[in-house]
């Protein structure tokens, strides 16, 4: 059996995909279950000006947060993270993670995210100004290049110049967005070259996976999950030796809906953007708890009883009403 209690899984972040309404209804399902209490946040993109609006952090708002979260920034100018920093602080967080590895070409085109990779001379020039200026403890998300992984090696040279608290990397470039395999190969040549601790992410999305991982890569304990948890919110549970009989993981799996629901109507967000959110996330689940032809049921409805009474019958009345 995989031995997932010597590695602390990492929620990732994915844009509007992980944000709180999600974040909270995982750990209320599962948190008990699994040894998953940290995310870091989707991007919060710099802005200019000299104050940040508080409304841009909601996502990040501690009293909204029931998991341990750490914020993300996305950007490549410095005079617009330092008022970020400084709101950061005033709400209490100590570290703050810089997105150097978000694939999207309209943020790539921008010299944001993986963008920035090809030019480690504006990376130095961004940590040079940062690093000194802000008591937030700096960690980076990064891929292994945009056009190339030879773009890493120069990258590496000048984070190695930094006290970061650590460097997590997804080891594809960014053209390849999410296609083909994370590369395992360029991970074992970076992290001899590494100054700060590793934390990895990238298609961890079973325990065969996680284990073959360990085998390879035993000095990595912690472990960032993505696109596997958010088709398997189970995963970091299997990964952490929990299996559950079926009738308990449909009572979870209807918990989990029905939290994910509750909290984006708490969120106070538009019906629309609400249903929406949970016809995403009916879209990416996979696995034996999915009841039989759900999606298809749910992708049609046009509003939220609509959504409710096919939940209902998916799981059942007098499940759906006792799974919170």
């Amino acid at each position: 059996m995989f031995a997932g209690k010597q590695v602390e899984w990492i929620l990732a972040p994915m844009d509007g995909v992980t944000d709180y309404p999600y974040r909270n209804a995982w750990i209320e399902t599962f948190g008990k279950h699994a040894c998953m209490h940290r995310a870091v946040s989707p991007f919060i993109t710099l802005v200019p000006g000299t104050k940040v609006r508080l409304s841009h952090l909601r996502d990040v708002f501690p009293e909204y947060n029931r998991m341990e979260v750490e914020p993300q920034i996305l950007g490549n100018e410095a005079e617009w993270f330092l008022p970020m920093a400084e709101a950061l602080l005033d709400l209490g967080y100590s570290s703050v993670n810089w997105n150097l590895g978000c694939p999207v070409r309209h943020v790539a085109r921008k010299q944001r995210g993986s963008g920035l990779l090809p030019y480690p001379e504006r990376i130095a020039a961004f940590l040079d100004r940062v690093v000194p200026s802000t008591p937030l403890a700096l960690s980076v998300k990064l891929r292994t290049g945009y056009f190339s992984h030879q773009e890493i090696y120069p990258v590496m040279e000048v984070l190695n110049r930094y006290p970061l608290k650590y460097v997590a990397v997804h080891p594809r470039i960014g053209m390849q967005l999410y296609g083909g395999e994370a590369d395992w190969d360029i991970l074992e040549r970076m992290l001899p070259l590494m100054k700060h601790p590793c934390v990895y992410s990238g298609d961890i999305d079973s325990a065969g996976k996680a284990e073959a991982f360990r085998k390879r890569f035993p000095a990595i304990r912690e472990i960032m999950l993505g696109r596997g948890v958010i088709a398997d919110p189970f995963l970091p549970c299997r990964l952490s030796g929990m299996e559950f009989p079926a009738e308990e993981e449909k009572r979870l799996f209807c918990s989990f809906v029905r939290a994910l629901l509750e909290n984006y109507i708490r969120a106070d967000l538009p019906e629309k953007m609400i249903l929406q959110r949970q016809k995403l996330f009916w879209s990416k689940f996979s696995g034996t708890f999915v009841p039989e032809g759900a999606f298809s049921q749910i992708k049609w409805q046009t509003s939220l009883d609509d959504y409710i009474r096919v939940c209902q019958t998916l799981f059942g009345k007098e499940v759906w009403s006792t799974c919170i």
